[in-house]
Formats: structure tokens, C-alpha cells, sequence
């Protein structure tokens, strides 16, 4: 993405998110999730969304990572795990819906997104000071020292969250940073991931139009590995995979090959 400004993408998937019906824990603030895709969607389009079956992808997309994404959250905070790592957090307000007294969340994200989100909520009067903001580039070594500066545990179970970055990353970093969540993951701690894979022999026009789009916005899609090379890479970073759902699988509107990936750590 562009260095001074806010993530397009992240903005598109919080308009299309607020349309969800989603749980809420019972001391959250599933409210802040409308108030700020409202003040995101004044005089504004939703983005690189695209037109016709280009946006019934996308909606079909969001919607079921986010489904499998609230589920990982709902389970490990029913399990008891009190550490909660959002890594590219864009406009996602989990911190806010799933609040519980007791629980940490920390929000990892690209400064500029983050400047303007929590600049959104301050203005909103949403309460933010139970949440840890962490700046960071997921293009540069150093996310470790961030976290435990931020008070990240790494010897108690983490749930992390990993939604809509690995493919904007170039390969060394899609590596890396699975690896150094794994690197303060104890026993117990889990990840769920999206990834975006793409078998060599399948049809290119369809992906290529869409990254495409993703390049002319400033974003481009920089890593679409097939998926048993995917996995391959989340499994050598230090994870044991547990849980694989192909949105094309799950909704026949989403384009297959997008995939959200449950793993634990042993």
C-alpha cells in the first residue's frame, strides 16, 4: 500500500463487513463495528470492490473469512485465552465487538491506517484504552521487540489473526511473519489466516484482472502461491495446520483458492 495513506482495500472490507449479521461478546461494542463504517462510508465508494460478479467474489470472500475468523475469536476467549494479536488490524473493530474483561487485544497495522482509524473512533467517542495500538511495517524486521513493548506475553496462549495481508507482501515476508508470530506463540496459541493461493495450471484472467485492480489502487498482490506450497510455508514457519476453508467451498459466489487457514501451535 501507499506509505501516507490509508489501506483502500481495509476500507472495502468494513463497509461490506457492516452489512454481516455477527456475535458479539457480552461486554463488546458490536456498535462501534456501524459507527465506524459510517463515518468510513461518507462520500465514499467502497473501493476495489468491482462490478458485477467482481463484487459478489468479494462479498463472498469477507464474508466467509469473517464468519471462520469470529468463530476462532468466539472459541478462544470460551477456552480462556487472554491474549488477542490483530496483525494487519485495517478497520476491523473485533477489539471493540469481542471486548472481555480480562482479555488483551493488540492491534498490528501500517501506521497511516492506523492513525486514521484511531483518529475515526476518538472522534466517534468509542473507549480505545483497554486496546494496544502497535505500528508496524510487515516489510521490516523488529514485529517481536513492538509486540513485547506493547505487552505481549509470549509464555501464555495467543489467539492471532492474520486477515487480508499475506498476499499484499513480497515472498520473504509472507514467510516471515507467520514465523514470528510462531517465534512468541506458546503451547495452545492458534492462527487463523487468510491466503490467497493459485494452482500454476488454472485460469489466469479472472486473478489477473483483479490484481490488476489491486495495482492500480497501490496495492498490488504481490505473493498467490498454489496451495499445497501455502500451507507448506505456515507449517515450516512453526505452525501445525488444523483447519483449511476454500470460500469457493463454503459459498459459490467466492472464487476458489481463497482460503482461510485455522493452525496451531504445539
Amino acid at each position: 500500500m501507499r506509505a501516507d495513506q490509508p489501506s483502500l482495500t481495509a476500507l472495502a472490507v468494513a463497509l461490506f463487513r457492516a452489512r454481516m449479521e455477527r456475535p458479539a461478546s457480552p461486554d463488546g461494542d458490536p456498535g462501534a463495528d456501524l459507527a465506524l463504517a459510517r463515518s468510513l462510508a461518507s462520500g465514499r465508494e467502497p473501493g476495489p470492490a468491482g462490478e458485477g460478479s467482481g463484487r459478489a467474489a468479494l462479498r463472498a470472500w469477507i464474508s466467509v473469512r469473517t464468519r471462520v475468523i469470529d468463530g476462532a475469536v468466539v472459541r478462544a476467549l470460551a477456552s480462556g485465552v487472554d491474549q488477542v494479536v490483530i496483525l494487519g488490524a485495517g478497520y476491523d473493530a473485533r477489539a471493540l465487538r469481542f471486548r472481555t474483561p480480562g482479555v488483551r487485544f493488540l492491534e498490528v497495522d501500517h501506521p497511516a491506517t492506523q492513525a486514521d482509524k484511531r483518529a475515526r473512533l476518538a472522534e466517534l467517542g468509542r473507549d480505545v484504552d483497554d486496546v494496544a495500538f502497535v505500528p508496524a511495517d510487515f516489510t521490516a524486521p523488529g514485529l517481536g521487540d513492538a509486540l513485547a513493548a506493547a505487552g505481549h506475553d509470549p509464555g501464555r496462549a495467543t489467539l492471532w489473526v492474520l486477515e487480508g495481508v499475506l498476499r499484499y507482501l513480497p515472498e520473504q515476508w509472507f514467510r516471515a511473519l507467520p514465523a514470528a508470530a510462531a517465534d512468541r506463540s506458546a503451547a495452545g496459541s492458534t492462527l487463523v489466516a487468510s491466503v490467497t493461493t493459485r494452482e500454476p495450471d488454472g485460469a489466469t484472467g479472472r486473478v489477473g484482472h483483479e490484481d490488476g485492480r489491486m495495482a492500480e489502487i497501490g496495492e498490488p498482490v504481490l505473493t498467490v502461491p498454489p496451495r499445497a506450497v501455502a500451507l507448506a510455508w505456515l507449517e515450516e514457519a512453526g505452525w501445525t495446520v488444523e483447519e483449511v476453508v476454500d470460500a469457493a467451498d463454503a459459498d459459490p459466489d467466492a472464487h476458489p483458492g481463497h482460503l482461510v487457514v485455522t493452525l496451531g501451535r504445539v
